[in-house]
């Protein structure tokens, strides 16, 4: 383990994360209800997309920004659409099977979210440079979730002080604001 690399990818990305979509995407999910599902579903994104950074960066950095950019426009344009119209009425799921939704909500919406992020070409950029893959590997992978657990952390404590719909609807205009930054990048 190269101690160096290893603090460098930690202090970075750390610091690169937390003013990110993605903490705000745990937050608002942590904030709706299943803050550990949401964790573990962002966790598992951020360990994949990880992976992705460091096995296939080089490869990702070559493809066209157009395609990275319209594709996390529409992602973001999509879930911000499904949140603003969904009706408030609608029965709740099973326990098991709001607990799935959670995670798979998570992980779906923070690996897309890091498709070409910053964070996510700064992993592999880090890797390019340091020459020290799984050392940055670790050092990002760890960073990254300490900030999602903060932000879930936040999230379950605001989550039990604003009403749901509030926060369906906060969280439908964050994905909206989220998709025209990202068709405007």
């Amino acid at each position: 383990m190269d101690l160096a690399a290893f603090l460098t990818a930690f202090g970075l990305i750390f610091a690169a994360e937390l003013p990110d979509k993605t903490a705000y995407t745990v937050l608002l999910l942590s904030a709706r209800g299943r803050p550990v599902q949401v964790l573990l579903g962002a966790w598992t994104a951020f360990f994949l997309q990880g992976l992705v950074a460091v096995g296939l960066g080089s490869l990702f950095m070559r493809l066209p920004p157009q395609a990275v950019r319209w594709i996390a426009a529409g992602t973001f344009l999509f879930f911000g659409l499904l949140l603003l119209l969904r009706k408030d009425d609608a029965p709740p799921p099973e326990p098991a099977a709001q607990r799935r939704a959670y995670f798979f909500r998570a992980l779906a919406l923070v690996f897309l979210a890091e498709m070409g992020d910053a964070t996510q070409l700064g992993t592999a950029a880090l890797v390019a440079r340091l020459h020290a893959r799984w050392s940055v590997f670790a050092g990002s992978t760890l960073a990254l979730w300490a900030v999602s657990a903060l932000a879930a952390t936040l999230g379950s404590k605001l989550g039990s002080r604003v009403p749901k719909r509030i926060l369906r609807r906060a969280a439908a205009a964050l994905f909206l604001i989220f998709a025209l930054a990202s068709a405007l990048a």
